[in-house]
């Protein structure tokens, strides 16, 4: 079955488990400051929906499967006070994020060959804090055109 909701929810996983964010600051559902709440962690990260786009290759599913591209904005974020040691620590965060998560199957439907960070960028400092906003995109495969999983 297929759902973006795993993927998601395999991705927080994912990274909570490599132990480099605070513990519960690593949410799927936005920033903390989308719901008037402030993110007082040092280390954290959000996993946003992005967009999806579908394709196939045969203009019929009794063929092959549909191949359906997704991504998820990741936003890492590091608040210190010293400058150097913030964009450092972001830094390390987007390098563990990315060992974590490239080349992986997450929920065991994402193809491993196309699971990867696409785009990342420094946005400006905010002190005491710097972020990192990453595209990361994979791909899945869709058996027939009312073939998505509806389960709640």
């Amino acid at each position: 079955m297929t759902r973006d909701r795993d993927v998601r929810n395999a991705i927080q996983a994912a990274l909570v488990a490599t132990g480099a964010f605070d513990p519960n600051s690593v949410w799927i559902w936005g920033l903390p400051e989308d719901y008037g709440t402030g993110a007082s962690s040092f280390a954290a990260a959000a996993i946003e929906p992005g967009g999806s786009q579908q394709s196939d290759e045969w203009d019929d599913t009794s063929i092959g499967a549909l191949n359906v591209k997704s991504s998820v904005l990741i936003t890492l974020l590091y608040r210190h006070e010293d400058p150097q040691l913030r964009d450092e620590a972001v830094e390390l965060l987007f390098d563990t994020a990315a060992n974590a998560l490239n080349g992986q199957c997450f929920a065991g439907i994402t193809l491993p060959g196309f699971t990867k960070f696409r785009r990342w960028d420094w946005c400006q400092a905010d002190p005491p804090e710097r972020r990192i906003r990453a595209i990361f995109e994979y791909m899945y495969l869709v058996e027939g055109w009312n073939e998505y999983d509806v389960t709640p």
